[in-house]
């Protein structure tokens, strides 16, 4: 009689146990699942394209990825300090950028490739830990996972975070029981530190690689590896490789010994504090809203930090600052805190999709084959299924402690890094795809003792599932969440960015009728009837909005502009005096009483006013230049250039800036100290013909008639008709030939 095999699974168990896994389900399984989950994801991307007025429009953090990669590109692969947030994937985007090119196609491409190399990675790891029927299952799901295809189409951090954990995985699973393979553990160290470089957050879980690297299988126990300590020594330094270089980044261009970067100590924050919900970004410090740009919330956030501290700090010291502020409120509301953190602990297990920049089901209409991947219809679909089977699978799972036990332990660890910060639907995605491995061992379980017919187990297990989904799916978060006026808002915001004022003016004025206390509705309402001119229904709309709050210093410095389109300049001034009054640090109501001062002539006044927006603002560059032009025009250069080179040190990547100081430098007859600020504004913008031509003129003062040549040729290239280039061109080689004095 021939043997049977061991590997398949137990009587009621459904998996293989302690002695069984590290299977393979195949090339072909793994290529079935790569390209489904490819060609799901490229019809989503096709319908998005098509349907989705904001498909163009990256918000938030897309955004803030977005730019930071096109900085990349452009030359800027240095920084000009601390890494507010970790580096790689906008680094990796940076990279693809300057390959590639820029746009929206070819980047979301590459995710959708990683996302469909990531399914196939899902199926392998699940193989290795289970069994082959437990991969594939595994890797099916992963490749219909409506949430993660949703957030593979934006540019997000999980696109990158979720193929390296996994892949990190899957090599402890390989080397799992066995510490004495030092080199493969140093090689999960390297892709754990990787990890940690695109999102801190693995940093919290590498306990359950070091519990990989430790742990013994039964064959191994009779006879103790010698030192086996050293696996999670190799292991740790591993991690190090990747960050070291981070590091020393942060310490030699910003000056400042910061690990990663120093976005924690806000985060933290947000999570903690008497505003604090546990999905929105909330603070009583500072007033959020979607339409604030992250560049914009950060300067915000330091400046707060700094006006508190009462002293300038370095960014350590600004994450420190929001660190202790939370633990203070932590320590100060212990009952408050431990509640606000279970909420969260259910939110983060829910099955409702918390989106914190974007509503993921108000997205599902865009794409008639991502609805059904991602519906509430019956129960919060996917996740409200996956999790009630992974917690099920979880007992079972715990079984084998070489393989599966530090599995789990990484999920918990995942968990409780998300749950003092925000519980949102992509800070969940890590811990989700492990939650996807589970789930499907949940239901092979489930499964086969129906199949053998053992009734009594399979009654109670699925009777078992039916309370955890209903459990997991109670509607709780989503009535935290739903808010149809939020949606208009965020709709609306889009239609600003496009421009489209009164499609926009329409949605707010609908989410204001649907719920009255939507200030953030009500804002956005008066900025955008400035712009179209309606200046009077912009000042109802202020007043209107100041029934619920009277001191929005935004909202008043905006009716100082409705108030100048009406002509009444009076008012216009008093506006921006109340709102600069409110708020000393906010520079644009200094510099709108200084361009008004200065069109009526008033140039003293304007002149105070530049140097109160600079004094609100250290960086606002606009004021600089203003104030500068002013001191030019009037013959003063040596202040003039004072200015520039102040604004040029603090904001080293103005072109403009740079390009002003080359010009006042010229203009005061100093051609060759204006050559170097001149070809730094052409490093930084290229396009900017004017500046070629002072170059030129620049040359030509310190005798250098070949150099002034190829810049005006160059501009004459961009611009045939360019009078002055032509003019001074034709003089030179005028003199040239002898028939002319020098120009």
């Amino acid at each position: 009689m021939k043997s049977r095999k061991t590997g398949s699974g137990h009587s009621g168990g459904g998996f293989s146990g302690p002695q069984g896994g590290a299977e393979s389900i195949g090339l072909g399984w793994i290529a079935v699942i790569v390209l489904l989950a490819l060609s799901v994801r490229m019809i989503v991307l096709w319908q998005l394209s098509q349907n989705n007025p904001a498909f163009a429009l990256p918000q938030v953090d897309s955004q803030w990825h977005y730019q930071w990669a096109r900085s990349l590109a452009a030359g800027n692969w240095i920084g000009d300090g601390v890494f507010y947030r970790a580096p790689l994937y906008p680094y990796l985007l940076g990279i693809w950028f300057t390959i590639i090119g820029d746009g929206f196609w070819p980047i979301r491409i590459l995710q959708a490739l990683i996302g469909a190399v990531s399914a196939g990675l899902v199926g392998v790891v699940g193989a290795r830990a289970f069994d082959r029927r437990v991969g594939i299952t595994a890797g099916l799901i992963w490749a219909l996972y409506g949430p993660m295809i949703y957030y593979e189409t934006e540019f997000l951090i999980p696109v990158l975070v979720i193929p390296l954990n996994l892949i990190a995985i899957l090599l402890a699973l390989k080397s799992a029981g066995q510490p004495g393979r030092l080199g493969r553990w140093l090689g999960v160290g390297l892709i754990v530190g990787l990890s940690a470089i695109a999102r801190p957050n693995i940093l919290l879980a590498v306990p359950a690689f070091w519990l990989w690297s430790w742990v013994q299988s039964p064959l191994q126990r009779a006879a103790v590896p010698p030192r086996r300590w050293l696996a999670p020594v190799i292991l740790t330094f591993g991690i190090l490789i990747p960050i070291i270089p981070v590091t020393l980044h942060n310490y030699i261009v910003g000056d400042d010994a910061v690990l990663i970067s120093y976005q924690g100590g806000v985060n933290l924050y947000l999570g903690n504090n008497p505003d604090a919900d546990g999905v929105t970004m909330q603070m009583p410090d500072v007033r959020l809203d979607e339409s604030v740009e992250w560049d914009e919330f950060v300067d915000v956030t330091d400046s707060v930090a700094q006006e508190q501290a009462g002293r300038t700090l370095k960014p350590s010291e600004i994450s420190a600052h929001w660190t202790g502020k939370a633990v203070d409120y932590i320590l100060d509301n212990p009952g408050t805190t431990l509640w606000r953190w279970l909420k969260k602990t259910y939110y983060a297990l829910n099955g409702y999709e918390v989106g914190d920049q974007t509503n993921i089901y108000t997205h599902t209409q865009y794409s008639s084959l991502l609805a059904p991947l991602v519906n509430k219809t019956i129960i919060y679909f996917p996740f409200g299924l996956i999790g009630a089977l992974a917690f099920f699978a979880l007992p079972r799972a715990w079984r084998d402690p070489v393989r599966t036990r530090p599995l789990i332990l990484f999920a918990v660890l995942y968990v409780l890094t998300v749950v003092p910060f925000l519980a949102t639907a992509r800070h969940r995605l890590p811990f989700a795809v492990v939650m996807v491995i589970f789930a499907a061992v949940g239901f092979w379980s489930i499964w086969t003792m129906w199949r053998k017919r053992v009734w009594m187990n399979a009654g109670v297990a699925t009777v078992g599932v039916i309370i955890l989904i209903v459990a997991l799916n109670r509607p709780t978060t989503e009535h935290l969440m739903f808010n149809p006026a939020f949606d208009l808002y965020q709709q609306a915001l889009v239609l600003d960015k496009r421009g489209e004022f009164y499609e926009a003016i329409g949605l707010y004025e609908e989410a204001i009728r649907i719920e009255p206390r939507h200030l953030a509705s009500r804002l956005h309402l008066a900025y955008d009837l400035v712009r179209v001119a309606e200046n009077d229904s912009a000042i109802a709309a202020s007043f209107e909005y100041m029934r619920y709050e009277k001191d929005n210093p935004d909202l008043i410095n905006n009716m100082g502009h409705a108030y100048l389109g009406m002509g009444d300049t009076v008012k216009a001034k008093a506006s921006w005096r109340i709102a600069a009054r409110i708020k000393p640090s906010m520079p644009q109501p200094f510099m709108n009483l200084a361009e008004l001062s200065l069109a009526q002539g008033e140039v003293a006044e304007a002149v105070n006013y530049y140097r109160g927006a600079i004094t609100a603002d250290s960086t606002y560059t606009v004021a600089y230049n203003n104030l500068a032009m002013i001191y030019a025009k009037a013959g003063n250069f040596d202040q003039a250039i004072y200015l520039l080179r102040a604004v040029t040190r603090h904001v080293p990547d103005h072109a403009t800036s740079w390009a002003n100081l080359g010009a006042v430098l010229l203009d005061n007859n100093k051609a060759k100290d204006a050559i170097e600020p001149l070809n730094r504004a052409l490093e930084l913008n290229p396009q900017l013909t004017e500046i070629r031509f002072n170059l030129a003129v620049a040359y030509l003062g310190i005798e250098d008639p070949d150099n002034a040549v190829a810049q005006l040729n160059t501009v004459l290239e961009k611009i045939p008709d360019h009078p002055q280039a032509r003019a001074l061109l034709e003089r030179i080689e005028a003199v040239r030939r002898g028939e002319g004095p020098p120009p």
